[in-house]
């Protein structure tokens, strides 16, 4: 906490000039928030330009909790100034025309800057981040050291992830996420540090211990606007931060970039199989990797010392990730025998390459980029064992993200899976009808596609046409226990639907899946 004396004087160390309203005083302030419904009294409220609305636009909502302190980056207008007379709170008013600019280091400062008391690991790259990271928690943990996650599936101990909205939260809540993970007595915090929180600042401010890359492919369009945009968001992670060590993918083109244009005497890297060994003693290579039923089994070297690792996981990609993670561990010190016998007890993260139940098997994985559903399916390919075994893909695609990949999803699910289901994803503000038209532009064969807009129907109705040996893989939503419609999230959950289904027993579920199919085929 600080007073609002220390904050005002921080300002002025800094250049920043800023006007007040109300007394100055020595009372402290306990927290910043960036969102006001997360304000308590005698908390700073810190008002700038959202995605739709400014933070002032909620300055009556917050006045009624007693913040000690509302900070903006413009001065109050009329009516908001009614509003502050008219509340009778006894709170300051802050405002400095450069608030955004100054706001990482007033949350570094605010919070003690956390980041340089913690080992903080952040992983970049358009597919893998959230495997690697849990992959990194659980070789930590197995050697003995105290993790927290921020990414996707949520923040705190990994196996207890508290939800929320964005794989990389905003600029104060990161620092207040690292100051409470200090508190509790955490050494390591790996992050997934998505494009989006590099372009919007989300982590200016942080001191990583270790930033690593998975890969790079076309992924958020819509938000950067090209694929040399996005490429260039993720490149900043190793070229704008301070690091100790970094880690590069050479299977990925910019991974082999960053090694070549960065003169970093701690940059470590991986590979998989193809071109050798570079002779690096940084490098970890799989020399060899088999996929089978069970999972995976490599042949590694790094540095002279060679092994052969068994894991559980699914997927030619999970191999990647895999090396990653242990490449971080290995940038830092920790011992390659003690690493790789925590590796075989590595287990895959909920949604991704997870497997439901059996006969036929049923796969539930996060993809919903084309290059992700490629990767998936061919990993999936490479594990079945049967000849007659068939391949089923049920996917849709997300309203309101980039179009451009919806019939190149189709094209990728047609070449590589025998049967095709279509259905609804997270349609947000667009009509299901219409994404499901753009997606069916991409497919050359219509006799092994299904349309089914309803997603719980398409799930059952594939789950009821598979034959036991066949293998199916519900593609899109993953962890995920919503469905978006309409700006309204509903409970939706592919996990437990399936789940469900298979309990019940596929026979006596037949002939609903099959009424409802033929009533939904041709409506």
């Amino acid at each position: 906490m600080k007073t609002l004396q220390r904050i005002e004087a921080f300002f002025q160390n800094h250049g920043f000039a800023v006007q007040s309203l109300g007394d100055l005083h020595s009372e402290p302030v306990f927290d910043l928030h960036l969102d006001s419904r997360g304000v308590n009294a005698g908390d700073a409220f810190i008002a700038i330009q959202g995605g739709q609305k400014h933070g002032l636009a909620f300055l009556s909502q917050v006045l009624d909790k007693k913040p000690g302190l509302v900070l903006s980056d413009r001065p109050l207008n009329e009516e908001e100034r009614s509003i502050w007379e008219q509340s009778g709170c006894e709170s300051v008013f802050f405002w400095s025309s450069d608030l955004k600019a100054i706001l990482p280091l007033l949350a570094d400062w605010f919070y003690d800057a956390p980041s340089r008391h913690l080992k903080v690991v952040g992983i970049t790259g358009t597919n893998g981040k959230t495997s690697t990271a849990f992959y990194t928690a659980q070789l930590l943990e197995h050697l003995g050291n105290r993790v927290a996650l921020i990414g996707t599936l949520g923040n705190g101990y990994w196996k207890n992830l508290s939800p929320t909205l964005n794989t990389t939260p905003d600029v104060i809540s990161v620092q207040r996420l690292l100051a409470d993970f200090l508190r509790q007595g955490y050494e390591w915090v790996v992050m997934e540090v998505s494009s989006h929180a590099l372009s919007l600042g989300r982590v200016d401010g942080v001191h990583f211990q270790t930033v690593a890359l998975t890969q790079i492919t076309r992924d958020h369009l819509d938000f950067h606007g090209s694929v040399e945009a996005y490429r260039n968001a993720k490149k900043s992670l190793f070229t704008e931060f301070a690091s100790n060590v970094q880690i590069v993918n050479l299977q990925d083109e910019t991974g082999r970039e960053l090694c070549d244009s960065m003169a970093l005497s701690d940059l470590y890297s991986y590979r998989l199989e193809e071109g050798g060994h570079s002779g690096s003693s940084k490098e970890l290579l799989c020399n060899h990797l088999r996929l089978h039923p069970e999972g995976l089994q490599l042949s590694l070297s790094f540095s002279e010392k060679h092994a052969d690792l068994s894991v559980s996981l699914l997927g030619r990609f999970n191999a990647e990730n895999l090396l990653c993670a242990l490449s971080i561990l290995l940038a830092n010190g920790f011992s390659w025998h003690e690493l790789l016998n925590g590796a075989h007890k590595l287990k895959a993260v909920d949604g991704r390459m997870q497997t439901l139940c059996r006969q036929p098997i049923v796969v539930l994985d996060f993809a919903h980029t084309a290059d992700a559903l490629r990767s998936v399916l061919q990993a999936i390919r490479d594990h079945l064992s049967a000849s007659e075994s068939q391949l089923w893909v049920l996917f849709g695609c997300g309203g309101n993200r980039d179009r451009g990949k919806r019939p190149l999803m189709a094209q990728i699910a047609e070449q590589l899976a025998n049967k095709v289901v279509v259905t609804s994803d997270n349609p947000r503000d667009e009509d299901p009808e219409a994404i499901i038209g753009e997606i069916c532009q991409g497919f050359s064969q219509s006799e092994m596609v299904t349309v089914i807009q309803d997603r719980r129907q398409a799930i059952e109705w594939t789950l009821q046409q598979a034959a036991d040996h066949d293998l199916v893989l519900l593609a899109g939503k993953g962890h995920e226990t919503y469905q978006e419609i309409a700006g309204i999230k509903y409970p939706f959950s592919d996990a437990q639907i399936a789940g469900e289904f298979c309990r019940v027993g596929l026979t006596e579920n037949r002939q609903s899946a099959e009424d409802t199919i033929e009533l939904v085929l041709k409506g």
